[in-house]
C-alpha cells in the first residue's frame, strides 16, 4: 500500500511520504476499532479518526491529518483493488496527493457487517507544521 501511494505521488510530481510508527499504530488501531464495533465509519466506536492519532502521540501543537478507510473481501480486498478505489474517489485521492509528509497503514481482518474475512484498510496521513510536507520535486529547467 505504501509503495502504491508513493508511486501515485511521484507520478503527480510529489515527494514520497515518510514513515511514522505512530501513524502505523494509529491506522492499525483504527482498523481494529472498525471490526470491534462493527462500524465502518470515520467515527467508528464513536471516536473521531484523530482519536488514535492523538493517543499514539503523533499530535504536537500544530499538525495536519487525514484518513482513508476501505474494506473488502476476497479479490475486492487486495492492495491493488483498494488503492484503485481510493484513487477513483476524489476525496480519497485528495488525501493521497495531499500536503502530508508521513503515512501510516493498517490492515486488520475479521468480521464486518456479518461478512467474515473482511479486510479493513486504513491510511493515516500526517504532517507537523514547519515540516517538509508534500512539496513537489524541484522542477528541472531545460537549457
Amino acid at each position: 500500500m505504501r509503495c502504491l501511494t508513493d508511486f501515485a505521488r511521484e507520478q503527480a510530481g510529489l515527494r514520497p511520504l515518510g514513515e511514522a510508527s505512530e501513524l502505523d499504530r494509529s491506522a492499525a488501531e483504527k482498523s481494529s476499532d472498525v471490526l470491534r464495533c462493527d462500524s465502518f465509519s470515520h467515527f467508528a466506536c464513536g471516536r473521531a479518526f484523530t482519536y488514535w492519532i492523538e493517543r499514539e502521540g503523533y499530535v504536537r501543537s500544530c499538525y495536519r491529518a487525514a484518513e482513508n478507510l476501505a474494506w473488502g473481501i476476497r479479490e475486492g480486498a487486495s492492495v491493488r483493488s483498494i488503492f484503485q478505489a481510493w484513487l477513483a474517489s476524489p476525496a480519497h485521492r485528495e488525501n493521497i496527493l495531499g500536503p502530508y509528509g508521513e503515512l501510516g497503514v493498517g490492515l486488520e481482518i475479521g468480521t464486518l457487517s456479518g461478512r467474515r474475512q473482511a479486510h479493513v484498510w486504513t491510511q493515516h496521513f500526517g504532517s507537523h507544521c514547519g515540516a517538509r510536507a508534500a512539496r513537489p520535486y524541484p522542477r528541472r529547467v531545460a537549457r
